[in-house]
């Protein structure tokens, strides 16, 4: 079985620390402070489990959740458009439910209608960490059948540009790296 490409720990542009980069270092950033209240956590004992990868923290607006071993368990809201039924208002009344009935996070699954500005407007629309799926937007893109490494990489990149809190990579996603990394 080939390996899973790792992603460096480390970010490569020098102006842009990530909460990782400051845990590594033994400094407490403002986020992993304000975790740490909201989960009766020391935050001495939430920065090492960020240093080692076992908690993460999604930023989102002010808000920050945090997420891994140790933490209270989160609750995520599956939304999204389908090739049968493409209505933003619809999508946009589960993120507005769910934002009131106290959800921490949102998963965009969407896969019908202008996927990119969906989205938008829902990352516009709520203060919630939104999660995408890009392996769902590159069936659209390109069809299952012929859906390839090479087509599946732009979507990953795209998904994991601005404005996306973090993206689900599934078995097929990471498969489907390993391929690219061995072409």
């Amino acid at each position: 079985m080939a390996k899973t490409p790792r992603i460096p720990a480390r970010s490569t542009a020098k102006a842009m620390k990530t909460l990782v980069d400051s845990a590594r270092e033994g400094r407490l950033a403002l986020p992993m402070k304000t975790v740490a209240a909201e989960e009766g956590m020391d935050p001495d004992e939430l920065l090492r489990r960020i240093a080692a990868g076992s908690v993460v923290i999604m930023q989102r607006k002010n808000r920050c959740t945090g997420i891994g071993t140790g933490l209270r368990t989160k609750i995520n809201v599956n939304l999204g458009t389908s090739s049968g039924k493409v209505s933003l208002s619809d999508e946009l009344k589960k993120a507005e439910i769910a934002e009131k009935f106290g959800a921490d996070t949102i998963s965009d699954l969407s896969m019908g209608g202008d996927i990119d500005a969906i989205r938008r407007d829902i990352l516009a629309f709520t203060t919630l960490p939104v999660t995408t799926v890009p392996i769902y937007h590159a069936v659209v893109e390109c069809g299952l059948e012929t859906m390839t490494a090479e087509s599946c990489l732009p979507t990953l990149k795209h998904q994991a540009g601005p404005g996306n809190d973090s993206v689900c990579l599934t078995r097929a996603t990471q498969n489907t790296l390993a391929a690219a990394a061995h072409a």
